[in-house]
């Protein structure tokens, strides 16, 4: 029986370790990661198109998917390929931020695709993420790491271990209900305004890394000495640590590479601290996105007046337990 198939996949925020995932630091030194999948997503609607045969997407059409100078959009061309979705569909993207915003939307879509094109039998979750990390990996030659394709089809708060050996272990952290509920109340997010190429960003790391330059591996190894810590601190309950470390990490991160930041962005760090942030960092790999920060209690109002005083829009959000979901309605 034809159906119309619907999946999403859930977006995610990373608390420290960032920038550990990517090949060149963890097939060599391994990498850990603290993140935390939100109630915010980016999926698709898979229906089937008999008439004319043609695969149709929201942004073009054409007769197959192999007809690339056709196809605006690499990314979503790449999934549908992996995913043997070539004709006969029609295929709708939606998400709840813009791309290249730093919350893990292009690894949502390319699992959320997966996993329309396979039900009602999808892999595992493990073998959801691994193939989705493919096609950025292997298929567009992206320099990016794993942990938003295992947080998309996991879900959940997360430490990510990845393996010299390039095998990545998830371990959910089962926080105190009222730890995971304030640690919620204590993280806001903020849109910059500016959406970049996570790939383009992170290859000037990768060089670096692959180079051994020793300022970015020393840099490099102290973000991932903070994954640690921040896991300690989520397991003790003590989130006065969480904004902190994650202050701590943008240091670090944000002279990894020269498009990492801003003065302008680096302003509006700034400016979230004075009014009371006790940490803050760009998610992803920086220049832009979406800004992270941890507040202290009783300066939430404070801060958001400041963001939005300088333009910025905020996000609101909670944590998810669920990785990628799809449903089917039958024609």
């Amino acid at each position: 029986m034809a159906e119309i198939v619907t999946a999403r996949a859930p977006l995610r925020i990373s608390l420290a370790g960032g920038g550990t995932d990517i090949p060149s630091y963890s097939a060599r030194h391994g990498g850990l990661v603290i993140a935390c999948a939100i109630d915010r997503y980016v999926g698709v609607t898979v229906h089937p198109r008999e008439f004319r045969g043609r695969l149709r997407t929201a942004t073009d059409s054409c007769e197959t998917v192999a007809e690339a100078a056709r196809h605006p959009d690499p990314m979503l061309r790449a999934c549908l390929t992996r995913a043997g979705l070539l004709r006969d569909r029609q295929v709708t993207v939606f998400g709840d931020v813009p791309s290249g915003s730093g919350l893990g939307g292009s690894a949502a879509l390319a699992v959320s695709v997966l996993h329309a094109a396979s039900h009602p039998h999808a892999p595992e979750a493990d073998a959801l993420a691994e193939t989705a990390s493919r096609i950025e990996i292997e298929d567009l030659g992206r320099a990016v790491g794993k942990q938003d394709h295992y947080m998309a089809a996991h879900g959940g708060v997360r430490l990510l271990r990845f393996a010299p050996s390039g095998q990545v272990e998830t371990e959910r952290l089962d926080l105190d209900p009222g730890v995971r509920a304030e640690l919620e109340e204590r993280l806001l997010l903020f849109y910059t305004g500016i959406s970049r190429d996570a790939g383009d960003i992170l290859s000037e790391q990768n060089r670096r890394t692959l180079a051994g330059h020793g300022d970015a591996l020393e840099r490099l190894h102290a973000i991932r000495r903070i994954a640690d810590d921040m896991a300690d601190c989520l397991r003790k309950g003590d989130l006065d640590g969480v904004g902190p470390l994650v202050e701590e990490h943008w240091r670090l991160k944000s002279r990894l590479g020269t498009r990492v930041s801003s003065p302008w962005l680096q302003g509006l760090h700034d400016r979230a601290l004075a009014a009371g942030a006790a940490g803050g960092k760009l998610l992803g790999s920086g220049g832009g996105g979406f800004l992270l920060l941890v507040c202290t209690p009783g300066r939430r109002q404070a801060v958001r007046r400041a963001m939005t005083g300088a333009g910025l829009v905020e996000l609101r959000f909670r944590f998810t337990e669920h990785g990628s979901r799809a449903v089917a309605l039958p024609l």
